[in-house]
């Protein structure tokens, strides 16, 4: 089989499978490799598990066998359980189309597009596509409670918030005006020009002149030691594969 074949062939097993339809496998084999041709074909459906493991296209998987002989082929199907309305009737017709086409033309590649295109039809006017939307979560609403305590905690809790905030600001507008600074741990350190005071005596007032004085107790900063801030082609599906009939 060429290439362009195998592409033209995998468009419309493509398509099923997107459309929920069917999930298709083309199996082409020499006659010495094949025994039980019947069985074959069930088995490779089953080996492949094809067909969708759950919904309403569940076990939906399909198996053609192409067995080549010299001058001749043999087609052959495995059908899952999930495609009742595939008969054999119909699956048998397309069988003798494709190996009648061979006998005409003497291709493989016309045979199998011959034999794809006719299946395409014939699935697609027993079973309508069947496409599967994701379903979209619904934003969850805002609930108030209605509950007396419940309405009770919430004011408090509102009202904690509140004053932590005031607190808060209230000790930033201090810092921002020069008021305080104290430093943990110490003696009530306070801020000058210069440095902190570790005297505890606040700002330095010059006795004459203008400006202010450096620390009273000779403290300065130290800088903090830890630094700053298909055919056959890889088509396997996860279905069971259950075959329900072959032919």
């Amino acid at each position: 089989t060429s290439e362009w074949a195998v592409a033209e062939v995998d468009t419309y097993l493509d398509e099923l499978e997107y459309d929920n339809i069917a999930q298709t496998m083309i199996l082409v084999l020499p006659q010495e490799e094949v025994g039980n041709r019947v069985n074959c074909a069930v088995h490779f459906l089953r080996y492949m598990r094809l067909g969708q493991p759950s919904g309403a296209r569940k076990d939906n998987g399909f198996v053609f066998l192409i067995v080549v002989e010299p001058g001749d082929i043999d087609v052959h199907y495995g059908v899952g359980l999930g495609l009742p309305a595939l008969t054999a009737h119909e699956l048998t017709d397309l069988n003798r189309l494709a190996e009648e086409t061979y006998k005409d033309t003497a291709s493989l590649d016309e045979a199998l597009i011959t034999l794809v295109k006719e299946y395409d039809r014939v699935a697609r006017a027993n079973y309508a596509p069947l496409i599967t939307m994701s379903p979209t979560s619904e934003p969850e609403e805002l609930t108030i409670p209605t509950d007396p305590s419940a309405i009770a905690v919430l004011c408090c809790m509102t009202c904690l918030v509140m004053i932590a905030i005031i607190l808060v600001l209230s000790f930033l507008m201090r810092i921002a005006r020069g008021k305080v600074f104290n430093f943990p741990g110490g003696s009530g350190s306070s801020w000058n020009n210069h440095g902190p005071n570790t005297s505890g005596g606040g700002w330095n007032k010059p006795s004459s002149g203008g400006g202010w004085t450096g620390p009273s107790g000779g403290g300065g900063w130290s800088r903090p030691s830890g630094g700053g801030i298909k055919i056959p082609r890889s088509r396997g599906g996860s279905g069971s594969g259950r075959a329900g009939r072959g032919n």
